[in-house]
Order: C-alpha cells, then sequence, then structure tokens
C-alpha cells in the first residue's frame, strides 16, 4: 500500500493595531462570549459567576447547527454534552479524568444512541512540568493508536510546533508538521482553561487566530510533490480601550491556483468583562 506523508508548515506572523501601532494594553481578563464572521454569529460562549464555561453554540448563517453543555467537580471539567441544534437529540457525550492540578489527561466519548454506555474512542492528554500540553493521543478501542500529536513550545512559552503522526507504527502511517512563528502577545493565562475545553470539540482555534497576523500553509505528499501552498493573512486589528481584540480581517489566498480569488472574511468579538 503507498504511504502518503504530509508536511505542513504555518507560519504565524506578529499581530498589529492598525497593522503598525500596538494596541495600549495587554488583553485583560475578559472573556470572549461571541464571534462572528461577515456578520453572521459563530459562536456563542456562556460562562456561570465562576467564568467557567458551560455552554458553547455552534452556528452557520445565523442557524444554530449545535451547542455543548459542560459539567465541573471540585477540580475542573467532568463532562461534556453535544446536541442538535435542531431536534436537540444528544450526539454524544464525553467524560474527562483529571489530575491533581485539574488537567484533562484521558477523555471518553460515548456515541451509541440508546445509554450511551460503549466507549467510542478515548483520547489521552501528556503535559510538561509547566502545565503546557505536550502529546495528545486517540485511539479506538481494542485498536492500534489512531494518531498522536507532539507539542514543541519555546522558553517564552509559545507553541512553537505540533507534529502529527497518524496510524503510527502501521503499514498507513503517514505525518504532518505544524511550525508558527508567535505574535508579541501571549494568549492571557485566564484563558488557558477554556483552550483546552473548547479543544475538546475542536473550536480552540477560532480562539487562537486572534493572536496570529499571517497563516502560510503548505503541504507536500511523500514524493516530495507540493499539493497545498495558502496564505491566510489577519490584519485590520481593532482594539477596545482594555487592549481586548474586536475585530480582523482574514484574507485567504491559494498560490498554487489563484482561482477563484482570494476569500475575505471579517471578524468581530464579544466580551464578557
Amino acid at each position: 500500500m503507498n504511504k502518503t506523508f504530509v508536511i505542513i508548515s504555518i507560519s504565524f506572523l506578529a499581530i498589529s493595531c492598525n497593522d503598525d501601532v500596538a494596541p495600549a494594553k495587554e488583553t485583560n481578563d475578559a472573556l470572549v462570549t461571541r464571534v462572528s464572521e461577515n456578520g453572521f454569529t459563530r459562536l456563542e460562549l456562556f460562562y456561570d459567576d465562576e467564568k467557567r464555561l458551560y455552554r458553547l453554540n455552534f452556528l452557520y448563517l445565523g442557524d444554530l447547527i449545535t451547542y455543548t453543555l459542560y459539567e465541573y467537580n471540585e477540580l475542573g471539567l467532568k463532562e461534556l454534552r453535544r446536541y442538535d441544534g435542531d431536534d436537540h437529540t444528544l450526539d454524544y457525550r464525553s467524560v474527562t479524568t483529571l489530575d491533581n492540578f485539574g488537567r484533562i489527561i484521558e477523555s471518553k466519548t460515548y456515541i451509541t444512541p440508546d445509554l450511551f454506555d460503549e466507549v467510542a474512542n478515548v483520547r489521552e492528554f501528556e503535559y510538561n512540568s509547566v502545565g503546557q500540553l505536550t502529546v495528545e493521543q486517540y485511539r479506538f478501542p481494542g485498536n492500534p493508536l489512531n494518531s498522536r500529536y507532539e507539542n514543541t513550545y519555546d522558553g517564552e512559552g509559545n507553541f512553537i510546533k505540533q507534529q502529527r503522526i497518524f496510524y503510527p507504527n502501521q503499514e498507513e502511517e503517514f505525518s504532518s508538521v505544524y511550525e508558527f512563528t508567535p505574535g508579541p502577545k501571549l494568549i492571557p493565562p485566564s484563558w488557558q482553561d477554556h483552550l483546552s475545553i473548547l479543544g475538546l470539540t475542536g473550536r480552540d482555534d477560532e480562539i487562537r487566530r486572534m493572536f496570529i497576523s499571517n497563516l502560510y500553509l503548505k503541504v507536500w505528499t511523500s514524493n516530495g510533490v507540493l499539493s497545498d501552498e495558502i496564505n491566510v493573512e489577519m490584519s485590520g486589528h481593532e482594539y477596545d480601550e482594555d487592549g481586548n481584540i474586536t475585530r480582523l480581517v482574514t484574507t485567504r489566498k491559494n498560490l498554487l491556483d489563484p482561482q477563484p480569488s482570494e476569500i475575505v472574511t471579517t471578524v468581530n468579538y464579544d466580551y464578557r468583562k
């Protein structure tokens, strides 16, 4: 069987205010409550009195597609349940195991439609000595490892590389590598728990892009053939008086195929302070 080896190289350049001037203040502890694209709400985030995320709505062109509810114990996130936005049926539930620091070290997902008593997949997480996520593994019960993600950070704590290995040590194994240069501001520490929780449903990237000004993507096959080359520029940043990003513009270009033309998206953010 032919194996495909994919290398993805991503470069994130620095964020700027109005492209040239840095914001007056660092981002404070305000929490994002709404993410909108081209005038349509994409995400709605709701927090309890302890600033814990308890509900996430995902919308498309104004229509509610799914919503996720989060339940906590004394350590942190206990489980999440995702529902269909149309008929409100339960899509799946994920139950987490936490370490003594409240970090997620395992997540078991149940998707059977009756009693939800059969584990569909398991995700495992490892951290370094300062609490940064270094390894994430994904498997189906009774099967070899499906994927393994390995994260690298620089001395300032910035996330600078991720290597993804799919079907490791199996005949169909292939890999991808993400490399990026961070912007001048770290994601606020008060947001880190929320990003971990959003990562369980794949929505953390929509917050992380707030701290990016350029995305450069390259994909190669195992034969060294360049199959994709895409550039996404983040520009037009606007900030409120507390230094929170309220608006940015993304411009996506396919460098290998200039047709269709570039795709421009305006993104807006609302906050709870």
